[in-house]
């Protein structure tokens, strides 16, 4: 599934509070795997984006992927898709650290 039923954005691409997809998934018996996380700002929120936005690179540059995995990862997803799972692996191993 898409990433933004679990954390929508606004019309300016900030995150919206989560919803309840993930626990109402899981008390339905149901997994969560959102797709597809990717580390470009132009796939990140705008808070995890980073950069100057007058670059005409700035879609291109590389965001905070991390804080997005840990953030999706506190909500209890059980996996995800990544086009860089050395990333998601990493960051899931934080998380399981903290």
């Amino acid at each position: 599934m898409a990433k933004t039923p679990i954390i929508p954005r606004d019309a300016h691409q900030r995150w919206l509070p989560p919803t309840t997809l993930v626990r109402d998934a899981h008390a339905a018996g149901l997994l969560v795997h959102p797709f597809i996380f990717r580390w470009e700002n132009y796939f990140l929120p705008a808070e995890l984006r980073r950069g100057d936005v007058s670059d005409p690179a700035f879609a291109r540059a590389l965001g905070d992927a991390q804080a997005e995995y840990l953030a999706f990862f506190a909500l209890a997803v059980d996996g995800v898709f990544s086009d860089f799972p050395d990333q998601a692996i990493a960051a899931r191993r934080a998380f399981l650290a903290q």
